[in-house]
C-alpha cells in the first residue's frame, strides 16, 4: 500500500494549470538552514512547474513563523535558486505567519504585479485545508498540485507537527478544525 492510499481520503485531486503566471508555494515548516522534505517538495514541485511555464513567477510564501531571525521565504528562495528557479522569477512573500495570512499576502503580491492566473502548490496533506482557506477568502478560477513525500523534524515548536507524514496529518485536521472555529474556512 503506497503513502497516498494511506491517506488518500483526506488528500485532494490536483486541479493543474493549462497556463499560469504564478505559481506560490506555502511553505510547510524549516530548519534553521533549509527546508524540510515537505517544503523541497513543494519547490522542486514548483521548479516543474516553472519548466513548463517559465514566464511564471514563483511566490515563495511564508514569515518567520518559527522565530528563527529569517523567514522561511528566504530559506524557500535559496533552495528555489539551488534547484534551478531563477532568482529573477522568485518573489519572497516574508510577511506571514499561518496559512490564511500566506494567501492574503501572496495574493495582494501577485495583484501588485498583474499576475492574473495563480496556481496554489503545497504539501499534499496541507491541501484541503489551504483550498478551503483560499475559496471563503473568495478565490475562484484557482489551479493546484500538491506535493508529496516524507516528512522531517522541523526547528521548535514545528518539530513534532512536521516529524513524520501521520504526525503532519493529526496537525492539519486539528488546524482545520481550529480554522473552522474562527471562520476561516
Amino acid at each position: 500500500m503506497g503513502v497516498r492510499d494511506i491517506f488518500g481520503f483526506y488528500t485532494v485531486k490536483d486541479n493543474p494549470p493549462v497556463q499560469t503566471d504564478c505559481l506560490i508555494v506555502l511553505s510547510y515548516a524549516v530548519r534553521k538552514s533549509e527546508p524540510t522534505q515537505p517544503t523541497k517538495a513543494a519547490i522542486r514541485l514548483a521548479r516543474y512547474w516553472w519548466r513548463r511555464f517559465p514566464s511564471a513567477f514563483v511566490i515563495m510564501s511564508t514569515g518567520d513563523n518559527q522565530r528563527l531571525g529569517i523567514p522561511n521565504s528566504a530559506i524557500m528562495a535559496r533552495f528555489g535558486r539551488k534547484v534551478g528557479i531563477p532568482a529573477v522569477k522568485i518573489i519572497e512573500e516574508s510577511k506571514s505567519r499561518n496559512t490564511v495570512e500566506n494567501l492574503r499576502f501572496s495574493r495582494d503580491l501577485a495583484s501588485a504585479r498583474g499576475l492574473r492566473h495563480v496556481t496554489l502548490i503545497m504539501y499534499d496533506l496541507h491541501t484541503r485545508r489551504a483550498l478551503a482557506v483560499a475559496r471563503k477568502s473568495g478565490w475562484s478560477g484557482l489551479t493546484w498540485v500538491s506535493a508529496t513525500g516524507s516528512g522531517g523534524p522541523a526547528f521548535g515548536l514545528k518539530y513534532f507537527q512536521t516529524y513524520s507524514r501521520l504526525t503532519i496529518f493529526i496537525y492539519e485536521i486539528t488546524a482545520f478544525i481550529y480554522n473552522i472555529f474562527r471562520r476561516e474556512v
